[in-house]
């Protein structure tokens, strides 16, 4: 190595979620500019939420083979109606695609308010994580990575038109904030492919230790996302109605 090489820990980027964040985005130019770009784009995101849910889940419905996902069981979700366990029984006003709507409704409530701490990075972890086949997880949800990895580049061209066509910013501030979340998505996805693709076989001492960390770290995020859907209800009940769906409409918390 060179003097002028960074040297870059092999093994830490498939056991420590942040130093391998940190590896990714400072590859790419993914910064503090970027991150407070995204949250500047959170009001017009706001916006175009309903829209890319909507359209995220019309095109999962247009292929049997990505919708025939959501006759598992979801995390957080058990399916209890026997006929719900046959993909041709799913509609966009089942339980389970409404949980989804949900789940991904809040992912982007959350991209565009959180601060990329180590907290927001384990999260994101998350997401990958428990859509995947590996076996260190508690979910019984198992898709593929091409169906991710299409998903990916559909979610991104929609969002990035839609922020292209926004008149909200100059172009100097809207070509940045496009840039930004075109960069986070390759980040987001990194967080998906690292548990499809067998870079490394951990050992099994480094096995157990990502295994324990995992559990933790997903009973945390439970517990969070449950927390949210508490405080969101009694706001709903406390300020009525209308107000409920208002929020609804933006973010449908």
């Amino acid at each position: 190595m060179t003097q002028s090489q960074k040297h870059i820990d092999h093994d830490r980027l498939y056991t420590d979620v942040q130093y391998r964040y940190e590896y990714v985005s400072e590859f790419i130019g993914f910064g503090k500019r970027d991150q407070d770009l995204i949250h500047k784009s959170a009001t017009v995101v706001a916006g175009l939420v309903p829209t890319i849910v909507n359209g995220v889940y019309e095109k999962l419905f247009n292929y049997d083979i990505t919708w025939s996902h959501f006759a598992q069981d979801q995390d957080g979700l058990i399916i209890k109606d026997e006929m719900s366990k046959d993909a041709s029984n799913v509609t966009m006003d089942s339980e389970v695609v409404t949980f989804r709507k949900t789940m991904l409704t809040k992912y982007l409530k959350k991209l565009v308010t959180s601060d990329w701490n180590l907290s927001y990075l384990k999260y994101l972890d998350w997401v990958g994580h428990m859509h995947t086949t590996t076996p260190m997880k508690k979910s019984s949800i198992d898709v593929e990575y091409i169906h991710c990895n299409a998903l990916f580049g559909y979610l991104s061209e929609m969002v990035v038109d839609a922020l292209q066509k926004s008149t909200e910013w100059d172009d100097s501030t809207r070509d940045g904030i496009v840039r930004a979340y075109v960069k986070f998505f390759w980040i987001q996805n990194d967080m998906f492919s690292k548990y499809y693709v067998k870079d490394r076989v951990l050992s099994d001492k480094e096995k157990a230790a990502v295994v324990a960390e995992k559990e933790a770290q997903e009973d945390e995020i439970r517990r969070e996302l449950r927390s949210e859907s508490f405080r969101n209800a009694a706001v709903g009940t406390a300020a009525g109605f209308a107000l409920g769906a208002v929020f609804y409409k933006c973010f449908s918390r």
